[in-house]
């Protein structure tokens, strides 16, 4: 169990990391990856297997930072961190609600939501690139997940059947 320092120091770094997630939560993991890698509670490999299994659980998305946090200190280290990366997003989110409600055709808010948009999309992007660098140091699973977003981005496949190909390969050990 961490100390209440380490729950603090991990409470602030998260709620940083909450006003950055421009696009949401996936922007940011690199960032909290490096983190808790740097901290020495996970190593990489793990913060990946522990994203894979937030994302593969119903639920929202960003269960992983409450997976984080009940992993490095228990349940005060999952509401510290769930609190760190709600609170200062929905207070961010309804002060612009309420600006742009009021505004909408403003120079400022347009330029926020055309500077905004780059952002989001190279953050998400830098998050793929950590996964699968966390995640897979074969050939064979970096080919399979260009091909994988390869047909996502060009068909209208069900990612569903992607998502079972994908299974169906790692249990035969193929990656």
């Amino acid at each position: 169990m961490k100390q209440p320092d380490d729950i603090l120091a991990m409470f602030w770094q998260f709620t940083l990391l909450s006003l950055l997630a421009v696009g949401g939560l996936n922007s940011v993991i690199p960032d909290m990856q490096r983190y808790v890698v740097d901290q020495g509670w996970f190593t990489a490999r793990q913060f990946g297997e522990v994203y894979a299994l937030s994302q593969a659980t119903p639920g929202p998305n960003v269960m992983v930072v409450t997976m984080i946090g009940a992993i490095v200190a228990g349940w005060t280290g999952a509401v510290a961190v769930t609190i760190a990366l709600f609170l200062p997003g929905t207070i961010m989110t309804s002060a612009m609600i309420h600006l742009n409600t009021r505004n909408p055709d403003t120079i400022l808010a347009l330029a926020i939501r055309r500077g905004l948009s780059p952002v989001t999309i190279g953050l998400t992007m830098s998050t793929a690139w950590v996964m699968l660098h966390a995640l897979s140091t074969e050939w064979t699973g970096v080919a399979m997940a260009f091909i994988t977003a390869l047909l996502v981005s060009r068909t209208r496949m069900n990612p569903l059947w992607l998502i079972a190909a994908g299974a169906i390969v790692g249990m035969l050990g193929i990656i």
